[in-house]
């Protein structure tokens, strides 16, 4: 994995700053047009929204830990390659759904991403998901 990840005390450190620098949560929501209650959330780690995020230059992003691999996070394509793979290895998506314990039209809905990974996460070896923060990337 090519990118950095910051954790939740990575954010706080850079919200921090940044709120000191504006000159409180409220400043720093005027400069950027956000509502100075979702700053404050976001400084006290309560709710952390894309748009806050967003003014810090970062990104939030889903990774989801590798039970076998301590300290390691997979992204979503990973758990997407997984789970086709453990489809072929059962024969069909409906005795994968089987083993499972969900629907095949669940299944069907996991795989084209209408529905999230959570059903299939534990069966395939990785934990819940935990957000992270990555710097957004800057067009040229």
């Amino acid at each position: 994995m090519d990118d950095l990840l910051l954790k939740g005390l990575d954010f706080a450190a850079r919200i921090n700053a940044a709120t000191r620098k504006a000159g409180g949560a409220a400043a720093f929501a005027r400069q950027h047009g956000l509502k100075p209650q979702a700053v404050r959330d976001a400084v006290a780690l309560k709710v952390i929204g894309d748009d806050v995020a967003k003014a810090l230059g970062l990104v939030k992003v889903l990774r989801y830990p590798v039970l076998a691999q301590s300290n390691r996070l997979a992204t979503g394509w990973e758990i997407q390659e997984k789970l086709a793979s453990f489809i072929r290895s059962c024969g069909s998506q409906r005795a994968a759904a089987e083993k499972f314990g969900i629907h095949e039209t669940h299944l069907s809905k996991i795989q084209n991403a209408h529905l999230g990974f959570n059903p299939v996460l534990a069966t395939l070896g990785f934990g819940p998901p935990v957000v992270r923060f990555m710097l957004a990337k800057v067009a040229a």
